[in-house]
């Protein structure tokens, strides 16, 4: 059996546990630089809220009705997910992280066995050490999970998919909310007849093939009842990029590259944080393109020598293709570095005629170091020599510092930063 476990209304749960006087409340979560609303609970929906709505064009109406706003604590949520995770291993010895707030946990399927006690365990499990409410959907494979935890959350948070009249519950359900079914295949089942899962279930499985893909058969066979969607196994993910609009337009290139650096590092951690290594650095600079003024927006791409991880050959050649592309008299508003063509370089041997490829080598215990003092005493502890970056973000207004994110609302780091631990009196 399947058990999808999904934490409900997951990034503001994450604020409210330690605001237990915001039981309750409505609250809203911003993207970054505070500019929309990313995620919000069932009390701020009921307001008629909904997420995409732009911050300050409902700031006051937020206000007036009470909601409580925060900016995306991202390090928060993550160690919140980590939590979790940690307790679906002890009920499960195989767990699948789908994303932040998603996993599947795969049980074999024991004869007797009462899935629905032990889906009501766990989720008192999780509510109880963590104080994230989730909901979990029982069934043979993943979309139905998935269908089943949606029922869930309107079913006191669980539901096992062989306790339902199943038939009425695909019918009941449109063929755009199959997990799988994007909307171009949702368009094309409808212009042929098929508007609910109960259609897609009885699509003839040839038909399902040819018109929907593979993904779209294993859909199919799914909602017969066939497991046919195995676990995701440890793959390369396919880009790494960092981004933010900065505050205020910037004009001077120095700027630029310090917030060019900000950036190249965390995607650099990322990908040295998965055992990657990347073979394409791309530099996109872009104006406002809802600003008055002459726009501009460029992009260059360089291949490294060979797959690499040493943070100071990326930066150097990052600076290099925003040199490149860098042009004056611009209000410029954001600037984004991209890695692509990324692999696990386990090619340790090093090349008589490669200087770059074994200088990255040779250096590899030096960025060893460099990440277990990010770790251990958070990220931006120890960075490359670039201008302003060094400067903290508490003395960011006086450094003057365009590009930091406007995070006006953010909730401390509770359980990862000693220094924002909760006092109690």
């Amino acid at each position: 059996m399947v058990f999808h476990v999904d934490g409900n209304s997951f990034y503001a749960a994450c604020e409210r546990v330690f605001r237990p006087d915001l039981y309750k409340s409505p609250i809203a979560v911003l993207t970054n630089n505070d500019g929309i609303i990313i995620a919000l609970n069932a009390e701020c929906k009921a307001l008629g809220f909904k997420r995409g709505d732009v911050f300050y064009q409902v700031k006051h109406k937020l206000e007036k009705c009470g909601v409580a706003v925060f900016s995306s604590n991202y390090t928060l949520y993550a160690d919140m997910s980590a939590r979790m995770n940690l307790i679906y291993n002890r009920f499960a010895a195989d767990v699948e992280i789908y994303s932040i707030d998603e996993s599947f946990l795969f049980f074999p399927m024991w004869n007797n066995a009462d899935y629905t006690a032990l889906g009501l365990e766990l989720k008192n499990t999780v509510t109880r050490e963590t104080g994230i409410p989730v909901s979990v959907g029982i069934a043979p494979n993943k979309t139905l999970a998935k269908m089943c935890n949606k029922l869930a959350k309107k079913q006191g948070g669980i539901c096992d998919w062989n306790k339902l009249n199943q038939n009425e519950e695909l019918s009941n359900c449109p063929v755009g909310d199959v997990w799988g079914i994007g909307q171009a295949k949702a368009d094309f089942l409808k212009r042929h007849g098929i508007t609910t899962a109960l259609g897609l279930k009885n699509y003839p499985p040839d038909k399902a093939k040819k018109h929907l893909t593979i993904t779209g058969f294993k859909t199919v066979q799914e909602l017969n009842g066939i497991r046919a969607i195995d676990k995701i196994e440890e793959a390369p993910r396919q880009l790494v990029s960092v981004s933010r609009s900065f505050q205020k337009p910037v004009y001077e290139i120095d700027d630029i590259i310090t917030a060019l650096a900000e950036y190249t590092q965390e995607a650099v951690q990322r990908i040295r944080a998965e055992g990657l290594s990347c073979r394409y650095v791309s530099v996109y600079l872009m104006t406002n393109p809802h600003a008055e003024g002459e726009q501009y927006s460029n992009q260059l791409t360089a291949e490294l020598p060979c797959l690499s991880a040493f943070l100071p050959e990326i930066q150097a050649t990052a600076n290099d293709l925003l040199r490149r592309i860098f042009r004056p008299n611009y209000k410029y508003r954001k600037v984004m570095i991209a890695l692509t063509g990324l692999d696990f370089d386990k090619n340790y041997q090093l090349d008589l005629f490669n200087t770059n490829y074994n200088k990255g080598k040779e250096l590899e215990p030096l960025m060893q170091a460099f990440d277990a003092i990010n770790n251990r005493y958070g990220r931006g502890t120890v960075k490359l020599a670039c201008g302003l970056i060094g400067k903290r973000s508490q003395d960011t207004e006086a450094a003057g510092l365009p590009f930091e994110m406007r995070r006006n609302f953010l909730s401390p780091r509770y359980t990862t930063n000693i220094n924002e631990i909760p006092a109690a009196y």
